[in-house]
């Protein structure tokens, strides 16, 4: 199997089996990304397919040498937050679907305790709340390290900032 920066290359070449490969490679990490910046379903698969547009036209600036995923990352938060700059208006995240089985898995634990649900459930909602409220780029960072599990240094090349301006 061919590398992802392999098939870029290939791409450059003229060779349309290559994109429909990254596409079929990228295709659900990329929505993923776009929907739980966006909220809306129908609206995150647009975006989604704006951002594979984007790829095919823009990937003569794919530096080989690097690795693909940040850079197709980048792309598709990048066009996130210009459709909600757009949009100018309040996405809610919900941090049990983005933050998926941890948070499952510690919500679980307690079934049986009504006052350690309702504390939960309170800590969810705070947790909700206290996400929608941060910038689109915070909230970018947030959701790559928490739901795409991508470390700092992988972070800081999407989002093309220093890795300390990440750790902050």
């Amino acid at each position: 199997m061919l590398s992802d920066e392999s098939l870029a290359c290939k791409c450059l070449e003229g060779d349309i089996l290559a994109f429909e490969e990254l596409v079929n490679r990228y295709k659900r990490p990329v929505f993923s990304i776009v929907y739980r910046m966006i909220g809306q379903y129908q609206e995150a698969e647009d975006i989604t397919q704006e951002v594979f547009i984007n790829v095919y036209e823009k990937l003569y600036q794919f530096d080989s040498n690097k690795k693909f995923s940040p850079w197709i990352y980048r792309i598709a938060t990048n066009a996130s937050i210009s459709a909600l700059r757009k949009k100018k208006k309040v996405v809610t995240l919900d941090f049990d679907e983005t933050y998926g089985k941890a948070y499952e898995d510690y919500y679980t634990a307690g079934l049986g305790d009504p006052q350690l649900m309702f504390e939960r459930e309170e800590l969810k909602q705070f947790i909700d709340k206290a996400i929608n409220e941060l910038p689109e780029n915070y909230r970018a960072v947030i959701m790559l390290r928490y739901q795409m599990d991508l470390n700092n240094q992988e972070i800081s090349e999407v989002l093309g900032v220093s890795k300390e301006n990440i750790e902050v």
